[in-house]
């Protein structure tokens, strides 16, 4: 009897100690998936280049970066990407980007066939914001639902 008993409590504190362990990978990861966020939430996405290419942190809130961030709205409809900006200086940018289209879309920056940022997709109404530090070059903002960059949802930028 004693035997089983040790066996049931080392067999109790094993169980304790797994949910504990995967309690706290679930924290580490922050809970992220790949879904989209609830119908017309707002977002914020924040994205930057980091020196070998990848993707970095947003600047810190109060920093010179952020203070110097150019504001930009990207407005996506049924099917074009619309932007409120013509001309672009290197630096960091906040784009808000709106749907205002009928359907779900999202936003994409990509430079070079490369992903440089990105939002979530939104339901018509939505809208997020997204920080992304543009160095000089030309970028493409396209929609990647379905085929809307086949139908034209899509806009290149040149970053001086």
């Amino acid at each position: 009897m004693t035997h089983r008993t040790r066996s049931s409590r080392a067999s109790r504190v094993a169980r304790i100690v797994a949910a504990a362990l995967l309690a706290a990978g679930l924290t580490a990861c922050g809970g992220s998936d790949d879904s989209a966020p609830e119908s017309g939430a707002a977002d914020t996405a924040e994205a930057v280049p980091d020196q070998a290419g990848g993707y970095g942190p947003a600047p810190a809130p109060g920093s010179t970066a952020e203070q110097e961030a150019e504001s930009v709205t990207a407005t996506l409809v049924d099917f074009a990407v619309e932007l409120d900006e013509d001309s672009f200086s290197a630096g960091t940018h906040e784009f808000t980007v709106v749907n205002d289209g009928g359907s779900t879309h999202d936003l994409v920056v990509e430079r070079d066939g490369e992903t440089v940022a990105a939002v979530e997709a939104m339901d018509p109404g939505g809208s997020t914001t997204l920080t992304v530090a543009l160095e000089p070059g030309e970028y493409v903002l396209y929609c990647s639902i379905a085929n809307h960059r086949a139908m034209g949802m899509e806009t290149t930028i040149r970053v001086t």
